[in-house]
């Protein structure tokens, strides 16, 4: 990772309340959810949005079997990836 994604990445897992006194955030979290995944698991949401799990910010997001995700979760990712965000 490049410096500023260390220094991003590490922000968003300290306000996240995830590094615990482990410093800086230096390898990309690798993420590979089922493919039974909801919209919520995936993207995060609700009433005050959350997302699960740990943060994957400047990650990698491993779809195996994507014809096997439903429609609705592959849209929801279509915007963040034609955009870059």
């Amino acid at each position: 990772m490049a410096f500023d994604e260390i220094i991003e990445a590490t922000e968003v897992w300290s306000a996240a309340g995830l590094l615990k006194n482990k410093g800086a955030v230096c390898a990309r979290p690798f993420r590979s959810p089922h493919h039974t995944v909801t919209d919520a698991g995936l993207i995060g949401g609700g009433n005050i949005p959350v997302r699960r799990g740990q943060p994957g910010h400047h990650g990698i997001l491993f779809l195996d079997e994507l014809p096997e995700f439903r429609r609705r979760v592959l849209e929801d990712l279509r915007q963040p990836l034609e955009t870059g965000g």
